[in-house]
């Protein structure tokens, strides 16, 4: 489901582009620390965001370093690493073992249950340290499973489940500005619950498989959009009333573009199989 909230390269400066990039390393090799080379496999740009966002509002102590890794050997490049990218990959790992929980409960996949096998330790070790988050991230996973179960039509109520969980995620700390990123993580994951219920749409319809939007009838193309819209529109709301100096350019070109280049590109593809 998650993978949305990206930059727009396109958009991005050169400069902007570079520092977004030694985030997702830093990211990188907070996950390799944890779990070795395989770690780096759960990596989502979702959490590279977060880790942009939480640097961004927080000004956290970080670290330029330059690396060599698997897929960079032959010259070094930037990694952004702190605490900022330490909490994004600890998030990263949570979501990722009840995602493949997720996965092994809904299809019996053998993979997503060694996947989930192997994140069980440290899984287990996080949620001792962060229990808020890893509590909202299970109940949501127990939560949407019931919604799926009783064919939930209500839109609201089921994409905000995703962005309940998301809030919970993005409250690196009850403070001042818990309200704000809760809010903000609240509309993002609603956009990101739908965004990926709109792309699944004629899959689901063909196979009579859970989509809210086929059940309510909702013309995806039409509806569809506008709810996105509307939701994407409240998130960068949201996300403007935040003290953000640091990485504004970064963010602003996540939050107002990098988001729908997934949707876009994927309407771009139906448009040419017209």
């Amino acid at each position: 489901m998650f993978g949305y909230v990206n930059i727009n390269k396109n958009e991005l400066k050169v400069k902007d582009f570079n520092l977004y990039r030694a985030y997702y390393c830093g990211v990188c090799q907070a996950l390799r620390k944890r779990l070795g080379t395989a770690g780096r496999l759960t990596l989502s740009f979702d959490m590279t965001f977060l880790a942009v966002l939480l640097d961004g509002l927080y000004d956290l102590e970080t670290v330029k370093e330059k690396r060599r890794c698997a897929p960079h050997m032959i010259s070094p490049h930037d990694s952004m690493e702190g605490d900022a990218c330490t909490y994004a990959a600890d998030m990263n790992i949570l979501l990722a073992y009840d995602n493949l929980e997720d996965k092994w409960f809904d299809s019996k996949n053998p993979g997503a249950k060694a996947g989930a096998l192997l994140l069980k330790r440290k899984r287990n070790k996080l949620a001792k340290l962060y229990p808020r988050q890893a509590q909202a991230i299970g109940d949501y996973i127990s939560k949407l499973h019931e919604a799926e179960k009783a064919k939930e039509t209500d839109l609201d109520a089921v994409a905000g489940l995703t962005g309940e969980m998301l809030g919970e995620v993005f409250c690196f700390k009850e403070d001042e500005w818990s309200g704000t990123l809760r809010k903000l993580g609240f509309f993002l994951g609603k956009f990101i619950y739908l965004a990926d219920a709109y792309e699944d749409y004629d899959d689901d319809k063909k196979t009579g498989s859970y989509n809210p939007f086929v059940l309510k009838g909702i013309d995806k193309d039409t509806d569809g959009k506008r709810i996105l819209t509307m939701m994407a529109a409240e998130a960068a709301r949201t996300f403007e009333t935040l003290p953000v100096d640091k990485n504004l350019d970064i963010l602003r070109n996540i939050i107002y573009s990098g988001i729908w280049v997934r949707f876009n590109k994927e309407n771009e593809g139906e448009t040419k199989n017209d």
